[in-house]
């Protein structure tokens, strides 16, 4: 995505070349410019007890019609001044690196990825990223109900039904939380991609104890599902970058916009130019069996 915004200019060019040549039997030569190659980094490191992952890349030129490049042979640890985890490479999924072993972090503690390149991208080797680990909510339980979509019409393309979520735990009261929700459908994750992503602060969605927390999804479940949901604290700092990735993702692509694209989803890793974002977050599931409440409340 980042790569596109580079081509804007070149695209405009191409418009207005094309244009030309509609007009003239010459033929009109042009010339891409290059982009730079910069590191690529996803991963995240949270409090659940598991072997984590990063993977690295790095950018490749707009055109150039295949997968972005994965980064092997690099050295990757993260640190939190006291324990450092080491992480290696899968052979299956070059530049994919997990932890050595299973590890859960801890909230207030802030974390430190070091990545040593092998070979350098953009004259450096080494790149870091730090975040610390805020204190979220621990759930307790949950219910998950069936209704009938009070605003569904089959004209309009909108889900018949939708699912209520409550949940029960508690968040810690002295902070001012934000949180991404990830909703399981029968162990299936079904907001895979950026766009789908929610994240909330926490006096937006709790009652005045801290304690319910109700969310509605528009998705199709059934009596006897099982619905999960995986509740993460993120920083403000991920919820910008994240904003940033869809202010870009969500241009009008008209190349006549003389407001000219947004800015970049800046991440938080340092040590050259680079994108992408270490994430740290505490997180906490709950999951329960998915109840039909339509013929109880009259709907059917």
């Amino acid at each position: 995505m980042v790569e596109m915004k580079k081509y804007i200019l070149p695209a405009i060019l191409i418009v207005f070349t094309l244009i030309i040549i509609s007009c003239a039997d010459e033929e009109i030569a042009w010339e891409v410019e290059e982009t730079t190659e910069m590191l690529v980094v996803e991963g995240t490191f949270t409090s659940e007890k598991k072997k984590h992952r990063i993977t690295l890349s790095k950018t490749a030129d707009y055109f150039l019609n295949e997968r972005t490049p994965r980064l092997s042979g690099a050295e990757v640890t993260v640190t939190d001044g006291s324990n450092t985890y080491q992480f290696e490479e899968l052979e299956e999924k070059k530049g994919v690196y997990e932890s050595v072993r299973k590890v859960a972090g801890r909230a207030g503690h802030t974390y430190t990825l070091n990545i040593h390149l092998q070979e350098p991208v953009n004259n450096k080797t080494h790149y870091q990223a730090t975040e610390q680990m805020i204190e979220g909510m621990d759930l307790e339980s949950m219910e998950a109900l069936l209704y009938r979509n009070p605003f569904y019409q089959e004209e309009f393309p909108t889900d018949s039904l939708l699912l209520f979520v409550a949940l029960y735990g508690h968040d810690p009261g002295n902070i001012d939380n934000l949180y991404m929700v990830d909703l399981y459908r029968n162990g299936e994750l079904l907001q895979d991609t950026v766009d789908e992503k929610e994240i909330f602060s926490d006096s937006e969605q709790l009652d005045n104890d801290g304690y319910i927390h109700n969310f509605t999804f528009f998705e199709v479940f059934q009596p006897g599902d099982t619905a999960a949901v995986k509740i993460s604290t993120v920083s403000k700092s991920y919820q910008q970058f994240i904003e940033g990735i869809l202010n870009i993702a969500n241009q009008s692509g008209n190349p006549f916009d003389l407001s000219g694209p947004p800015a970049n989803a800046i991440g938080n890793i340092e040590g050259g130019e680079a994108l992408g974002y270490f994430r740290v977050s505490y997180v906490s599931w709950a999951q329960s069996i998915v109840v039909d409440e339509r013929e109880e409340n009259g709907y059917d």
